[in-house]
């Protein structure tokens, strides 16, 4: 089986194309589904994403140094949208290396939305085609401010990540159910005592950030988002690192008793402890230890006062998880960290 790596650009700091529809929340949308299949079909597939950069240089920086990290990768796929009021999908690639699979993307998208085919495009401009190691291609899925793109591409999100999943393959993917072999594309919600690694999503995952979180691991700028991204996987191998334990940013039965030994240690208290809601609004100005445990959540320095990087920090996460944008720690703000 083959590697491969995917990202969407952009992130809230360094948003992307803007208009019926946001670029850099739809192609998170389109990228997931893209590994996905990619996983259903037995490939390896890493997230670069990256969530963290705050500005252009530094977010365009990190997706190539997160790609580079992989050995052997067989193609690196970067999802974006597009701007100026056209039509169309188009595939831009550094060079003719990447002919085939361009070509295969291309059609298959242009086939499951039916929007026009704009062509395979050369660009030895574009940072991450220039920059990579591995031959990479760059997606631009229709216009964001066209509305017939827009709105097909957003109500097929999943239909397209699909069809470039299949794209990549050459092939259909065959989604044959959950069979032991298939153990490591399921959900992670649905693998809460297995292995737990890079790349798995869902309930397990956001409980163990949690856990990493309560003590005093750093798991990245979204906080238990349920992704186990990099930062997780850095989070997971400090623990490993500390207790002696073999490194390899798995999170498996040793680890996980490794982590409860050290949350009590953090907390005084078990690691899985659920923190429940304190009852009243936390926002600029409050004191104490649920604005401490709130910092934590969003990888700050935990000095239980809310100052303004922590309203910043609050919005910057309301924002992510689709919550009403206003720097204060309500119930479902508060549910969504812990």
């Amino acid at each position: 089986m083959a590697e491969y790596s995917i990202h969407a650009g952009h992130n809230a700091f360094v948003p992307g194309a803007h208009g019926y529809i946001k670029e850099e929340v739809v192609n998170r949308q389109i990228k997931e589904a893209a590994i996905k299949y990619l996983r259903l079909a037995g490939q390896t597939v890493y997230d670069d994403t990256d969530d963290a950069g705050k500005t252009q240089n530094e977010n365009l920086a990190a997706i190539v140094r997160k790609i580079n990290a992989h050995s052997g990768l067989t193609l690196a796929v970067s999802v974006h949208l597009n701007a100026g009021r056209g039509s169309g999908i188009e595939v831009y690639q550094y060079d003719s290396k990447t002919n085939a699979v361009a070509a295969r993307v291309l059609k298959n998208i242009c086939s499951v939305t039916g929007l026009p085919d704009r062509g395979v495009k050369r660009n030895q401009s574009l940072y991450v085609l220039r920059n990579t190691v591995p031959p990479a291609i760059l997606i631009e899925c229709g216009f964001v401010d066209t509305k017939k793109d827009a709105a097909i591409i957003a109500g097929k999100s999943d239909s397209v990540g699909k069809a470039i999943a299949e794209g990549i393959l050459g092939s259909p993917v065959k989604t044959v159910g959950t069979t032991k072999s298939a153990e490591s594309k399921k959900s992670a919600s649905a693998r809460t005592n297995t292995l737990l690694q890079r790349g798995d999503q869902g309930t397990a995952v956001r409980r163990l950030q949690q856990q990493l979180i309560q003590a005093g691991y750093n798991v990245g700028s979204a906080g238990a988002d349920g992704v186990f991204g990099p930062a997780t996987e850095v989070a997971v191998r400090a623990l490993q690192k500390r207790n002696g334990l073999i490194d390899d940013g798995i999170f498996g039965p040793a680890t996980k008793q490794a982590l409860s030994h050290s949350a009590k240690k953090k907390e005084g208290a078990t690691a899985s402890a659920i923190v429940p809601y304190p009852g009243m609004l936390i926002k600029r100005g409050s004191r104490g230890q649920d604005v401490a445990r709130i910092q934590r959540a969003l990888s700050l320095t935990a000095d239980g006062i809310f100052g303004p990087k922590t309203e910043t920090a609050v919005r910057s996460y309301q924002k992510r998880h689709g919550l009403t944008v206003d720097g204060i720690v309500g119930p479902k703000t508060w549910n969504t960290l812990f």
